[in-house]
């Protein structure tokens, strides 16, 4: 008989978690919030056990960064934690006709989706993936920082232009050390060299971008499926239709994992522009009305899922397998 984990729904922002946990069906809910800090997790487990919760089921939404820190430790205390798609949370509340406050399902809700739903579990990244993914969060940043200071380089007065090139030349210097560190890591492991090496066979992704998803995607095993790993990136379709009085267009549904999604923008515009054998599905979209964004937004999904094709079958891309039947026989 499997044990019973009592369900903790965890709302999560930045400087806090806003906890509830059912210890019975019937009963009300107990809720609390703590700091999001090593603190707060402790002060968590320590009101866990004053519950009489000393085996709990956590849930907790994958919208962010934030929710790392409290999942891991909830984990190491022998905890099952699930980090699950806003999309299947929001779908649940739907289905059980409650509101979210500003869209945003409350700790309440999270723990009767944990109890009603029983996601699976999350294990957390192994020690070379999470530091690939603190060193492609920091390059981010440090680009981003290098664009704002040369877009402050052109509005700004002759007195300070000498101190934000200085800033320029020096971030540019990180920018280039972090790039071939790496690099450097990349090499050093022959688990991301080899899924680095699958992912740089698809057009349009280079090496960045292939550091870029190894990082945000993780452990490929932990998705069932490529429709898993574009909800997870927030990449499926959503109709906006409501009836006979409501007909809106489809799009994306773009909750979940942004930094997945960013680091495709640029390799689908590339997809759409060098991949030969994308030419007739692209020319179908267009034909169909299709707008260029439209069209964008279908490509990033594309590539997503053959992001999840090579990584899972350890095979490199194969652009026949895009081609209509009579073209790709043409090309054997």
């Amino acid at each position: 008989m499997s044990e019973v984990l009592i369900p903790v729904g965890i709302d999560v922002s930045k400087a806090t978690l806003h906890v509830a946990v059912l210890r019975s069906e019937h009963a009300k809910p107990c809720y609390q919030s703590f700091e999001n800090t090593e603190v707060g997790f402790a002060a968590l487990q320590a009101w866990l056990i004053e519950l009489g919760a000393n085996r709990v089921h956590a849930c907790l939404e994958a919208t962010s960064i934030y929710g790392h820190g409290v999942a891991l430790a909830l984990h190491q205390q022998g905890h099952r934690v699930s980090i699950v798609n806003p999309v299947r949370i929001h779908g649940y509340a739907k289905s059980q006709l409650k509101r979210t406050k500003a869209d945003r399902p409350d700790a309440t809700l999270i723990a009767e989706f944990c109890r009603d739903l029983k996601p699976s579990a999350w294990q957390p990244s192994s020690a070379e993936v999470k530091d690939l993914q603190d060193y492609t969060r920091r390059l981010d940043a440090l680009t981003h920082m290098l664009t704002q200071e040369k877009n402050r380089l052109g509005i700004s007065t002759a007195l300070l232009k000498p101190d934000i090139e200085a800033h320029i030349a020096f971030l540019e210097a990180q920018v280039k050390a972090l790039k071939k560190l790496l690099k450097t890591h990349i090499q050093a492991h022959d688990p991301l060299k080899a899924q680095s090496d699958l992912l740089v066979s698809i057009v349009g992704i280079g090496p960045d971008t292939a550091a870029r998803l190894l990082a945000e995607i993780g452990d490929i095993k932990a998705f069932r499926s490529a429709r898993q790993l574009a909800a997870y990136a927030g990449l499926t379709p959503q109709e906006h239709t409501s009836g006979t009085s409501v007909q809106g267009k489809t799009r994306l549904c773009k909750i979940g994992n942004a930094r997945l999604r960013k680091a495709l923008f640029f390799p689908a515009l590339a997809f759409l522009r060098c991949a030969q054998e994308l030419q007739p599905w692209r020319d179908r979209l267009v034909a169909a009305g299709k707008t260029k964004m439209a069209v964008l937004g279908a490509a990033m999904h594309k590539l997503i899922r053959i992001v999840y094709g090579v990584l899972s079958s350890g095979l490199k891309y194969d652009p026949d397998k895009l081609l209509p039947p009579k073209a790709a026989a043409a090309t054997t």
